[in-house]
C-alpha cells in the first residue's frame, strides 16, 4: 500500500480544486507509484511530486500534455502518423535526429516544420 497521499498533496499545493490533470497525475500516483508514474511520462519522480505539490519549476504545459497523453486519452493528428497519444507527439518532438528510415526523418522534419502540435522552432534538436 503506497502511503503518501498524492491527491491531499495536490490540494495542499493547488488549493481545494487543483487542475484536473494533476488530479489525474495524483490518482495514477496513487494507483500505481510516483515511480511507475515518473517512468510512464519520462520524468523523475522529484519532478512528478513537485508537479502534485505545485512546486515544479519547469516546463508545466510540456508535463501537462504528457499527462494528458498517457492518461487521460488526448490525441492529436500528426502529419506523419494520423492520429496519436499526446505523449507520443511529446517524446517524437524531443527526438534527436536519426535517418534509421524514412518515417523517422519525416518526423523530424515534421516537428520543426510548422506541425500546430509542435512546441519546436525549426532546427531545434529538442
Amino acid at each position: 500500500m503506497n502511503e503518501t497521499d498524492f491527491l491531499a498533496n495536490a490540494r495542499e499545493g493547488w488549493g481545494e480544486t487543483p487542475p484536473d490533470w494533476i488530479v489525474r497525475l495524483a490518482e495514477e500516483c496513487r494507483a500505481a507509484s510516483a515511480s511507475v508514474v515518473a517512468k510512464r511520462l519520462d520524468y523523475s519522480v522529484a519532478v512528478i511530486s513537485g508537479a502534485v505539490r505545485n512546486t515544479y519549476k519547469g516546463a508545466m504545459p510540456k508535463l501537462e500534455a504528457k499527462v494528458r497523453g498517457a492518461f487521460m486519452g488526448a490525441v492529436v493528428d500528426c502529419p506523419v502518423l494520423g492520429e496519436v497519444e499526446r505523449d507520443r507527439c511529446e517524446q517524437e518532438q524531443g527526438r534527436r535526429f536519426y535517418g534509421t528510415s524514412a518515417n523517422r526523418a519525416r518526423l523530424y522534419r515534421a516537428c520543426r516544420a510548422g506541425c500546430p502540435q509542435s512546441r519546436l522552432k525549426g532546427g531545434n534538436d529538442g
